[in-house]
């Protein structure tokens, strides 16, 4: 469907809730029926709004396919990157085993040493016995020292071997660590040549699909690729950030969440998340200028405007609140934000005013959930 014929279904949808909402207040005769009639229509210019923020992404099936495979991309790009943060580790756990084993290695040469200088020692005075020292003794006294001075050589000798039987133990531990480690290396380059590929594959099929677009439609293909670019910058700055902090993390249950616009639950979300074709969070459709609140105390870490060619695009306005619990949340297409980067902020707080700006055609509220930097269901988190 082209987009000049979806606005005019939208404006015939709207036509037709005014048409029937209208005669409604011809018959109201009481302040609370007026009160009720308007609630009523506000709930479905919501819903109106809720459908044409999704509007974008249902165009054609053209741009259908090519978002979700912007989301393929994404994903691929997001595995790959971890897979080579995974591959740096193992490296670097193996260049530790192997210097480890170096040492264990050298110990055990040196106990080896140690025991056979002994070894000949004793070699080169096997004519005169450990008997024959005690038995000619001067004194009791020397006696003495003599039998303490042989139990000790006996006890060093034994601490000998047993240290070099620790020691071949422990270098045959840290050989198998060093091989599994290389093993689940050599699996990861693999996963991440799989990847790519794959990777190549949507790319592929992705600049097919764009090549028969008209140019109405490529020009909204360039703001969802727009988006998605914005969403990656996002997604490896909060990680970043995440990483650097090292918070565990809460559970859904325990984040003690409020509500990012007042009187809204998660019964009032207009368009859920579904992880795929560019939706990673949850939307309420309120109208623009509509106070949006910090859903828990935390530290301003992004407070941005994006845009292109000196207009909106993507997120718009958008704020990221770190809540130094191993969670992020990010409220985006805001019309105005009121606080800046560095800035700490209190549960309830108003942040800012809901807007459209960005990659939206209809006010809403955009709001997001970020563990370690990646998007989950905020769903679990809202009251």
């Amino acid at each position: 469907m082209q987009l000049k014929n979806i606005r005019k279904v939208l404006i015939l949808i709207v036509a037709s809730i005014l048409i029937l909402i209208v005669p409604m207040g011809v018959y109201a005769e009481t302040a609370s029926e007026l009160q009720e009639q308007q609630s009523s229509l506000q709930d479905k210019i919501d819903q109106t709004n809720s459908e044409i923020a999704g509007v974008k992404n249902r165009m054609t099936n053209t741009l259908t396919q090519i978002n979700r495979i912007n989301s393929q991309i994404s994903g691929y790009q997001d595995e790959i990157e971890d897979l080579q943060g995974q591959l740096s580790t193992i490296q670097g756990q193996i260049d530790e085993k192997a210097a480890t084993l170096d040492a264990e290695v050298k110990k055990q040469e040196e106990q080896k040493e140690l025991l056979n200088k002994r070894l000949v020692a004793l070699y080169e005075t096997s004519k005169t016995s450990y008997l024959d020292m005690l038995l000619n003794s001067d004194s009791l006294s020397d006696f003495v020292s003599k039998y303490y001075m042989i139990d000790q050589l006996a006890e060093y000798d034994q601490e000998v071997i047993a240290q070099i039987e620790v020691t071949k133990q422990n270098i045959e531990n840290e050989k198998k660590a060093l091989e599994d480690s290389k093993v689940e290396l050599e699996n990861n380059k693999k996963t991440i040549e799989s990847k790519t590929n794959a990777l190549a594959v949507s790319r592929a099929e992705k600049s097919s699909l764009v090549s028969s677009l008209t140019n109405e439609e490529k020009e909204l293909e360039e703001q969802l690729e727009a988006y998605e670019a914005e969403k990656r910058e996002v997604t490896n700055r909060l990680a970043s950030i995440a990483k650097k902090n090292n918070y565990t993390v809460v559970s859904p249950s325990a984040a003690g969440y409020g509500t990012p616009i007042a009187g809204k639950t998660k019964a009032n979300i207009t368009c859920g998340y579904y992880g795929y074709a560019g939706h990673t969070g949850v939307d309420f459709a309120v109208s623009s200028g509509t106070p949006v609140l910090a859903v828990k105390s935390g530290t301003v870490v992004i407070s941005k405007a994006s845009m292109r060619n000196g207009r909106y695009v993507s997120y718009g306005n958008y704020i990221v609140i770190d809540h130094h619990d191993g969670t992020m949340t990010l409220y985006a297409h805001l019309s105005s934000r009121g606080v800046g980067e560095g800035q700490s902020v209190s549960q309830g707080q108003q942040i800012g005013l809901s807007g459209s700006t960005g990659n939206s055609t209809g006010p809403h509220l955009h709001f997001e959930v970020r563990v370690n930097g990646r998007t989950v269901n905020p769903t679990a988190y809202l009251p």
